[in-house]
């Protein structure tokens, strides 16, 4: 159902299961799914792709251009946002700034008010970005993460999955998988409540916490997880999985280390 007052490019496929409220504004060359529905004023910009039964609340942008200077994207990017996702009002996701290639956002997520996906960014599947998060270009947000209200994440930085951002942290360095992030790049240990909620096994908890602590013995994380994984200390996959992040996160931000008072 598109309400009268909606301007829906021709060039759109609408299902009928599919409902778009009053005043939205959907562009050419969007992609819509079975059941999703658009409330009132939202826009979507040329390539975004919907999935199944998304929900977008009003006032909310997705595929706006990159907030980059300077500013000539005279090519075809996009928005990709997963099945189940939703998007609630107020938020902003910026396309990508590549040719043919989409900002990210997995299944089963839910971005809460305001918050703010920035260009190239890749959110995974069943992350929480709650109110007036802001993501910086390029970060990575790994599955099952959240991120609680007011956190800014600085541009390139990668998030684990199952980690946990305390509110209004700032955030410049990469955030290893299943730990809890708080205040200006600092490190309060591991998500146990998270990973707990998650099933995991006292296994798999024990494997992660003596992969923390061998990695953290001292400031070379990276060589000592290397180390670690060299010599197969890990138990688990999910203690193989701490030590790689370690490896395998490109660039050059750096990974967050516990503050000693």
């Amino acid at each position: 159902m598109i309400h009268p007052t909606a301007q829906v490019d021709p060039s759109v496929t609408v299902p009928e299961s599919t409902m778009i409220g009053p005043f939205c504004v959907v562009e050419r060359d969007v992609q819509l799914g079975q059941q999703v529905r658009l409330d009132s004023h939202v826009i979507l910009k040329r390539g975004v792709i919907l999935e199944d039964q998304v929900e977008v609340h009003s006032g909310a942008i997705v595929g706006d251009d990159p907030q980059i200077i300077p500013a000539a994207f005279n090519f075809d990017s996009g928005v990709s946002v997963g099945a189940r996702t939703v998007i609630r009002e107020g938020v902003t996701i910026h396309r990508s700034s590549m040719p043919n290639q989409n900002t990210t956002i997995g299944h089963d997520c839910l971005l809460m008010a305001f918050s703010h996906v920035g260009h190239d960014c890749v959110v995974g599947n069943n992350c929480i970005l709650v109110n007036q998060v802001l993501l910086a270009g390029h970060v990575v947000v790994h599955d099952y993460a959240c991120l609680s209200g007011h956190v800014v994440i600085h541009q390139w930085v990668h998030i684990g999955e199952s980690a946990f951002v305390s509110g209004q942290a700032a955030i410049t360095q990469n955030i290893p998988p299943f730990v809890i992030a708080w205040s200006r790049d600092d490190l309060s240990g591991l998500n146990l409540v998270g990973l707990q909620r998650r099933g995991f096994t006292p296994e798999a908890i024990a494997d992660i916490k003596q992969m923390y602590r061998w990695t953290y013995q001292s400031l070379s994380v990276k060589r000592n997880a290397q180390q670690a994984l060299d010599e197969h200390k890990h138990t688990t996959d999910f203690g193989r999985q701490f030590l790689e992040f370690f490896i395998n996160t490109p660039g050059d931000r750096g990974f967050l280390h516990p503050h000693k008072a």
